[in-house]
């Protein structure tokens, strides 16, 4: 990992370069590098650290070429340093890999008693001295490629130059997303459509075993059996000017702030994608879903809905788990996968699992063009638009209202849920962007419990019903950006065990809506501020009243909500928890955009 660009320009392409790995910074990195092709040879230049190290060398060095290749790396073989950075490269030819060379370790061996010399830990290097080893023996650059790629085990997207041809960039893909874009006097390279040059108004994605020769004027993609073929070129729908922070600190903050418009063009575009959608919930005997970190409390909270309103069986797993354990899967089931990049690595793969067993599928992404979205029988696109700041805010929230909407779908197909009802909850739905607006409006005061938390080791947070995966995900926001540690429990599951960890004064967050668990849960809280524990309760005026916080020996602070149903209430609440989180970060001085470790796409295993 992290994200690759390339170019082949009219003009010099260093800067083009720059601007690239600029635009993918988001995706997380702990070093950057570009290669350019110079009528002196490759030159390579690379830095650990954030991209203003590697400018500032930049600036002291007169590069200047045609056509090159950068990126940005997030460890995986290797020490986070200047040495491990990508690109790598030798006297004939430099590579930017994303993905992992399974068999990396058995190739070292077998080059360096060929007489190649390592320089870094990474499992990337062996590709472009394998490369070179089959260019000494008169092998053309193609040839040297194909050679080489078939000695590779695990997964990839490369971008190749080789010295001798100063003329073109190669690439190939296995496993890991690339995408080529095209305008005017240049074609790009990149591991998603933001890498690409801001001028590119087509896009084509390589799909899974291609490979491409790229120049100025003409592209020749071949396919994994080496036979030459055509890939659907698209409009490229992102722009960069969509991506400013504007007058935010952060784009984190941004998106947050958005999603009263992403939820209300998620809900309308969902809706017609819907009726579009061949898929009889009917005849549909159980439902696995499937996903990946904050994407997976999506379908924690999705669970709960299918159950209690479509009455379908549910099975959620986290798709790096799934592929594992061996389930055994209904043909009649359907598989419901769920990624904001459409690129997620493990789900990725859980979901060609899932194909081989005949079973359908459906994927919720943000990026209809993307590998998951093109695998899978069906797939809707939430409207989140881009997403920059690593920590899942406004895809979180877009994805829980595409499942909402297919909830009611399933409900009315299995006649569970008549028309005046389903109605009724779509109205609900539609209410959202204005209680969000509500949160939003009380931000001064979310601010405020933010910042107090500054000072706080631990964190928990506690919820019944469709408000514990709720709770798990304010739990992960805070300890993601804020690097607080802060774990989510279910509230019922507190006394065996978790209320251990109460100390006086430890954060507790309680999510309590008025709905079925409301009692239980107050009496759970109970049982924290008994213990000396803070307890900060969100809730709204139902809620509030239930507790009669005039008779509680130690009153807890509270933040009031909207009033919502179970549908709607994970919506709500979580924005407020983002918003708690947030402030929190700032306050401790954290990166909140690109916190530590993390990467935006994970595209490996």
């Amino acid at each position: 990992m992290c994200g690759i660009v390339g170019s082949i320009h009219h003009q010099n392409v260093v800067p083009t370069l720059l601007q690239g790995l600029s635009n993918i910074e988001y995706r997380g990195y702990d070093s950057a590098g570009i290669s350019v092709l110079t009528p002196r040879g490759i030159k390579t230049l690379k830095r650990s650290g954030k991209l203003e190290h590697l400018r500032n060398l930049l600036d002291s060095q007169q590069l200047s070429g045609f056509c090159g290749i950068g990126h940005t790396r997030w460890a995986t073989h290797g020490e986070p340093n200047e040495r491990n950075a990508h690109p790598h490269s030798n006297d004939q030819v430099s590579v930017v890999h994303n993905g992992i060379i399974e068999n990396h370790s058995q190739l070292r061996q077998w080059l360096q008693a060929e007489g190649f010399s390592f320089n870094s830990q990474t499992d990337t290097e062996v590709i472009p001295h394998l490369i070179a080893y089959y260019l000494a023996r008169g092998y053309s650059p193609q040839k040297s490629l194909n050679a080489a790629l078939a000695n590779l085990k695990g997964s990839f997207a490369l971008g190749v130059l080789f010295d001798q041809d100063q003329q073109h960039i190669y690439a190939a893909r296995r496993g890991s997303p690339l995408v080529l874009g095209f305008g005017e006097g240049n074609v790009s390279l990149g591991s998603d459509a933001m890498a690409l040059n801001i001028n590119d108004d087509r896009i084509l994605y390589l799909e899974e075993g291609d490979q491409a020769r790229i120049s100025l004027n003409s592209i020749k993609l071949v396919d994994n059996n080496g036979k030459a073929v055509q890939r659907k070129q698209r409009k490229n729908e992102i722009r960069h000017e969509h991506c400013s922070k504007q007058n935010h600190r952060f784009y984190m903050h941004k998106e947050i702030l958005q999603q009263p418009d992403t939820i209300a063009q998620t809900l309308n575009h969902t809706q017609q994608q819907l009726t579009e959608l061949v898929l009889d919930f009917s005849k549909i005997s159980r439902l696995n879903i499937i996903a990946c970190g904050t994407s997976y409390y999506a379908a924690m909270v999705a669970k709960y809905w299918f159950e209690q309103q479509a009455g379908l069986c549910v099975d959620i797993d986290t798709a790096s788990e799934f592929r594992y354990r061996g389930a055994p899967l209904d043909q009649n089931s359907l598989t419901i996968v769920i990624s904001q990049s459409g690129e997620t690595a493990d789900t990725l793969a859980a979901l060609k699992h899932v194909r081989t067993q005949g079973c359908k599928t459906l994927a919720i992404v943000n990026v209809i063009a993307s590998s998951i979205a093109r695998e899978a029988h069906f797939s809707l696109q939430t409207q989140a638009g881009p997403e920059i700041g690593v920590a899942s805010t406004k895809a979180f929230t877009a994805q829980l209202s595409t499942l909402a909407c297919i909830v009611l779908k399933a409900a009315k197909e299995r006649q569970l849920l008549d028309a005046d009802n389903s109605a009724s909850l779509m109205d609900e739905l539609q209410q959202l962007p204005t209680q969000i607006q509500q949160v939003i409006a009380i931000e001064p005061e979310l601010q405020a419990l933010g910042e107090s938390l500054s000072d706080s080791r631990d964190a928990y947070f506690i919820g019944r019903g469709c408000s514990f995966p709720i709770a798990m995900e304010g739990a992960l926001k805070l300890k993601e950006i804020s690097y607080i540690h802060a774990e989510g429990f279910s509230a019922g599951e507190l006394k065996h065990g978790p209320i251990a960890l109460i100390e006086e004064n430890t954060p507790v967050f309680v999510i309590a809506p008025a709905d079925a668990w409301l009692d239980k849960t107050l009496s759970n809280m109970q049982e924290v501020s008994a213990r000396s524990g803070r307890c900060i309760m969100l809730g709204d005026q139902h809620s509030l009243t239930t507790l009669n916080i005039e008779q509680c020996q130690a009153p807890p602070e509270v933040v009031l909500l909207p009033c919502s149903s179970a549908l709607t209430s994970p919506i709500l609440y979580v924005v407020a928890l983002q918003l708690i989180a947030y402030y929190a970060a700032l306050s401790k001085g954290s990166d909140v955009d690109q916190p530590r470790n993390l990467a935006k796409s994970v595209t490996v295993e």
